[in-house]
């Protein structure tokens, strides 16, 4: 209630003038109450009292309802106190009266409020005006009093003006320090929120004090959520981790410094992230007095590292697999035309079954070569096909046409979810339809009766363009498994090759595009392409 009070009057110094005002009125009252009824002037002082009581009660209800207003008409509230003083002065007796001390009173709060200066003038006016009322009561022996109570009011407004000056200037450089110190917190509060790494500040026992945007940017997680919070049960993944150890140690002091590279870590708002972390221990004074931690997040470098690696791979084993099939199309060919010749020549010359078997056996695994060989052709190929305006959802209409029927024959439930409205992608259709058909096949494979496949497309924002995304109920890949999916001839399946996701991904990358897998074993895969619209690349 009264720090309410206070601040809409606009501060504590404000606040005691009505608190001054109901003192005096207290102290008129009191006075009233305790003096005989037979001293002449009485009912006189009641009037005044009334009437102060009346007129204070008007200038605190203003004040509480238009503080700045009403501190406006200070100098003809200074006049009518000045009056109400000088009535009381009068009617309790005149030069013998205590009731001088409420000129102290105002001369003191008119030096404290508006300066030595007006302090002063008030002070003389008081007196002058004290002397004027007074002089009929003054008796020789009552002059020393008159002399001593002048000085007093004088002193007292100048003495008060000067504790002012002195206090105001003090206030001025209290006022200047707190605002150096806040622009100076601001300043590292705005250095520290437009890190792009992560900072996290944790005190001694290990809860949270501080947490940037870049943190929440990062681990999905607003910081009014963590703050105050112990970091181990806001994030129990950090307790678990090799890490979370050594944190502890540097809580405790028993390290200064601590440092983790690629550590990859599982954030409650979102995906796996891989993450360096340093930290520094802090100490108040001497003892440890918690940590500031540096989180930054390498995922994408990471992720454009492994690409890079990726696409030098492909090149090397691209220049390798062209050779090697060229080499092996002229001796496979030959293969294949003999053994279809004599497949015609045992329709009319009579030869055993099981030669006739194992002629379809080699004939068989011939025209398998020949596709492993037209594949690492197709892996290798530098030239691109014709590129336009592609519309990806079409692309995905058309490729549906071909392999839908074949999955929901299995008995797999595929749904589509095409967004519309999407950019067109600048690119080879048919490119980008071998893509959706190699990533369909491997989720039809993996998922097998009574799965589930999903193909969603989307509009992306970084970088703006779209997205296509195919998921499965699968099994999953292992965690081991996934890094290598991209790689030429890794395969899982008895009768694969090992290319059809190597080229898939040589065609995004051909078409400034990206491709992304995230597995999780028991709960399916999903292969998500993106690629820039159209505008951004041409």
């Amino acid at each position: 209630m009264i720090d309410a009070i206070t601040r809409r009057l606009g501060g504590p110094r404000v606040l005691a003038l009505p608190l001054l005002r109901i003192l005096a009125l207290l102290i008129g009252v009191t006075w009233v109450a305790l003096a005989p009824a037979d001293i002449p002037g009485v009912g006189a002082v009641e009037l005044v009292v009334l009437g102060f009581a009346v007129y204070s009660a008007a200038v605190i209800t203003l004040l509480l309802l238009h503080p700045a207003r009403t501190l406006r008409y200070n100098f003809l509230v200074l006049l009518a106190d000045l009056g109400f003083a000088l009535a009381l002065v009068v009617t309790t007796g005149g030069a013998r009266s205590a009731m001088f001390a409420a000129l102290l009173v105002i001369a003191g709060l008119q030096s404290y409020y508006y300066g030595i200066r007006r302090g002063v003038g008030v002070g003389f006016g008081a007196a002058l005006a004290y002397l004027i009322v007074v002089w009929p009561t003054v008796t020789p022996a009552e002059w020393s009093n008159i002399v001593v109570r002048v000085a007093t009011l004088l002193g007292t407004a100048v003495g008060i003006g000067v504790l002012a000056d002195l206090e105001e200037r003090e206030r001025s450089k209290v006022l200047e320090l707190t605002s150096r110190a806040q622009a100076r917190e601001r300043f590292i509060g705005n250095v520290v929120e437009s890190l792009h790494e992560g900072v996290v500040a944790l005190d001694a026992g290990g809860r949270i004090v501080a947490w940037n945007a870049a943190m929440e940017r990062t681990w999905g997680v607003a910081a009014s959520d963590v703050l105050g919070r112990d970091v181990f049960a806001c994030f129990p993944e950090i307790a678990k981790a090799a890490w979370g150890e050594a944190l502890r140690q540097l809580l405790r002091g028993e390290v200064d410094r601590v440092a983790f590279e690629q550590v990859e870590h599982r954030t409650p708002g979102g995906p796996s992230c891989i993450l360096n972390v340093k930290g520094g221990l802090l100490r108040e004074p001497g003892q440890p007095a918690g940590a500031v931690l540096l989180v930054e997040d390498i995922t994408e470098r990471v992720a454009l590292q492994r690409s890079a690696l990726q696409a030098e791979k492909l090149a090397g084993i691209g220049t390798l697999a062209a050779g090697i099939a060229h080499e092996l199309n002229n001796p496979i060919g030959i293969i294949s035309s003999r053994t279809e010749l004599m497949l015609l020549e045992a329709e009319t010359r009579p030869i055993p079954d099981e030669v006739r078997e194992d002629l379809h056996v080699l004939h068989r695994h011939a025209q398998r070569v020949a596709r492993i060989a037209q594949g690492l052709l197709s892996f290798a190929r530098q030239a691109p096909g014709a590129r336009g305006p592609v519309d990806l959802n079409r692309v995905v209409d058309d490729t549906l046409v071909l392999v839908e029927k074949s999955i929901v024959r299995d008995g797999i439930r595929l749904t589509r979810q095409l967004s519309a409205g999407l950019p067109a992608v600048w690119g080879d259709a048919h490119g980008l339809q071998q893509v959706l058909i190699n990533l369909l096949t491997n989720a039809r494979d993996a998922v097998g009766a009574a799965g589930e496949i999903a193909i969603v497309t989307a509009a992306s924002t970084d970088p703006p363009g779209v997205r296509v995304a195919v998921c499965d109920t699968g099994p999953g890949i292992p965690a081991a498994t996934l890094p290598r999916v991209f790689d030429p001839f890794f395969t899982t399946k008895p009768e694969g090759t090992g290319l059809g996701l190597s080229i898939s991904y040589g065609i995004v990358r051909d078409h400034q595009g990206t491709v992304d897998v995230q597995s999780t074993p028991g709960r399916g895969t999903t292969f998500t392409v993106t690629f820039p619209a159209a505008s951004a690349t041409t």
